[in-house]
């Protein structure tokens, strides 16, 4: 008797240690924000058991499968040849388990407004239009975020050259156009 209570015993502690544990899948992020030029980012995935992921045609993931512990995967956004703003997901699957990481890509800038000037602080004009994005180079190895009211101080008086890249823009205004010898607005 004793040895089958032993016997016995020793199955239920066989049954219990195959139970399976329940899936687990945590990201390093939920969300990747990237230029319209494209460009490269990483998550990271940490899982209790083998894991594949899948993406948007644009969106390149390197390894797109792995075992259970963590792994990076490396992200490559092709670059945005529309005309808009442009949303997609990387879908990770774990067993039953689905995590997303949404993509929002900017849409191209397709306008260019170059503005030559002899100021030593030049004032960035007002763009107007929906869903606007830009950069503004001020020459000087100087390049930021398109914002209206942008002030940049030269190191060096001269004749400077501003190049403003938008998308979205419907018209700009200016507070003063003295000490501006150009505007050039051809691909505005």
């Amino acid at each position: 008797m004793k040895r089958y209570i032993s016997l016995l015993f020793v199955c239920v502690l066989a049954l219990a240690s195959c139970q399976k544990e329940d899936p687990e899948m945590t990201l390093s992020t939920g969300q990747i924000s990237i230029l319209a030029e494209g460009g490269s980012a990483s998550v990271s995935v940490t899982t209790n058991y083998k894991w594949t992921a899948t993406a948007d045609p644009w969106i390149t993931i390197r390894p797109s499968s792995g075992d259970k512990g963590s792994t990076t995967v490396s992200v490559t956004i092709a670059a945005n040849t529309g005309s808009s703003i442009r949303k997609g997901a990387i879908n990770f699957v774990c067993q039953d388990l689905t995590r997303s990481v949404s993509v929002t890509q900017a849409q191209p800038l397709n306008q260019r407004l170059t503005i030559t000037h002899n100021l030593s602080t030049f004032v960035v004009p007002t763009l107007t239009g929906n869903g606007l994005t830009g950069r503004v180079d001020f020459g000087e190895g100087e390049k930021q975020n398109y914002a209206a009211g942008l002030k940049w101080n030269y190191s060096a008086a001269g004749t400077h050259k501003v190049v403003i890249e938008s998308a979205g823009g419907t018209s700009f205004a200016m507070e003063s156009v003295a000490g501006v010898s150009a505007i050039d607005m051809s691909a505005f």
